[in-house]
């Protein structure tokens, strides 16, 4: 993904002066500061001190040269709220990605409204000096609901390139495009990074060219779990699994728990769909793991999941539950020993988020193949998830997204349905 990079200068003299006590002191402070990557928006911005804070951490940025596709921009181009990745070695800034999630030319403005590849954003703290036809970087938070929470807009020089990034619809590998959100992307000579396997629900990064709407993409990104290793992450909780074990952040970057993992100004329990946390991980045998959970405020804002059980079938990446697919990501968590192999035949659960009808599976366990059934989803014509109530049941939800109990019968026919409690 094309950013703009913050590259920090730093001179470091190492002068020996007085006794022996003195340099090894030196040496011993210099052998404790640590390296870390922060991964977050600006808290706050020091032009005179050159300084900058993130997740509550000042960073020292004298003598920086703001640099984007070979173009030099002023420390004042980044602002509070902007989207930044900084690598430190104590809190000395070696290096700071921005990592806007629009980079693109204004096509409208109204009010507080702002359209840039054919997406309309909010922000209140839109400035008067920036105007249609100009090129902007767009930092924004992305809610458990899908929908953006703008946090800086940063006007820049013209560019080559746009970006856009967001959860994949409405897929057509024969045609070689897919949507996110309103624009149509054109993948066909696009250089596919950290992707296995493209489908409906992957969260990618797109660069290229945007005109009327479609964009032809030169690359598409998705995330993998090594940009992240020994990196502080902010975000919003956007999944969390039924034993607070594994939670998703920013509806891309599923993270696990442990019997070592710290919690800051909260605990285990507070793992909840819509908290803002920071993260720091660590990558152990591929897999992201938290070390520390920093808990900020919560957002109150919900998303929509879903829980199925059934008898599984699996092919091609896709496992499926009554003839309704679902599709394996790369950041699908297999529990109890399951794997990919083992799956058709079994009963299971799966859980996960419906984003804009795409169903992101983001786990997999076995279930108890029993009379209860507890299932999470829309009801619609007296059914829901391939399952039909015998008894008419199912008929009073018709039209809602529900958590619901019912009894199951041998042939799979419902009955007493009734709201989960819980």
């Amino acid at each position: 993904m094309e950013r703009l990079i913050l590259v920090t200068l730093i001179s470091v003299a190492l002068v020996g002066c007085g006794g022996d006590s003195d340099s090894s002191s030196d040496t011993s402070a210099d052998s404790q500061a640590t390296s870390k990557t922060l991964n977050g928006y600006v808290d706050d911005i020091s032009y005179s001190d050159k300084s900058i804070s993130v997740s509550n951490l000042t960073m020292n940025a004298d003598n920086a040269n703001v640099q984007y596709q070979s173009q030099t921009y002023p420390l004042e181009t980044i602002t509070k709220g902007t989207h930044i990745s900084a690598d430190l070695m104590g809190n000395i800034v070696n290096e700071i990605k921005l990592d806007p999630e629009y980079t693109g030319q204004v096509s409208a403005i109204i009010n507080d409204n702002i359209t840039v590849n054919n997406t309309t954003f909010t922000y209140a703290g839109l400035s008067s000096d920036i105007t249609v036809g100009d090129w902007v970087l767009i930092s924004a938070q992305v809610h458990a609901d899908s929908s953006w929470k703008v946090t800086s807009i940063n006007e820049i020089s013209a560019l080559s390139f746009s970006e856009i990034e967001g959860s994949i619809s409405q897929l057509d590998v024969n045609a070689f495009t897919f949507m996110i959100g309103n624009v149509l992307v054109d993948y066909s000579n696009a250089i596919l990074d950290d992707i296995q396997v493209i489908q409906n629900g992957l969260w990618v990064e797109v660069d290229g060219q945007y005109q009327n709407g479609q964009i032809i993409a030169s690359k598409v990104d998705a995330e993998s779990a090594s940009d992240f290793d020994d990196t502080d992450v902010e975000g919003i909780i956007s999944w969390v699994n039924s034993t607070q074990t594994v939670f998703e952040i920013n509806q891309r970057t599923t993270i696990m728990v442990d019997e070592s993992t710290r919690y800051e100004d909260g605990n285990q329990s507070m793992l909840m769909v819509g908290f803002k946390v920071n993260v720091d991980l660590k990558v152990v045998n591929g897999k992201l793991i938290a070390i520390e959970v920093d808990f900020d405020d919560d957002t109150g804002i919900q998303g929509r999941e879903f829980n199925v059980e059934g008898e599984a079938s699996y092919s091609n990446s896709v496992v499926s539950i009554n003839g309704i697919d679902f599709p394996i990501g790369s950041n699908t968590v297999f529990d109890d020993g399951l794997t990919i192999n083992s799956l058709a035949g079994q009963w299971v659960e799966l859980d996960g988020r419906d984003v804009n009808g795409q169903f992101v599976l983001k786990e997999i366990e076995r279930e108890d193949k029993d009379n209860e059934i507890s299932l999470e989803g829309k009801v619609s014509g007296n059914t829901i998830w391939g399952y039909a109530s015998s008894d008419g049941s199912l008929g009073l939800f018709n039209g809602q997204w529900v958590e619901i109990e019912c009894q199951r019968d041998a042939s799979n026919n419902l009955s007493f349905c009734r709201l989960d409690p819980d």
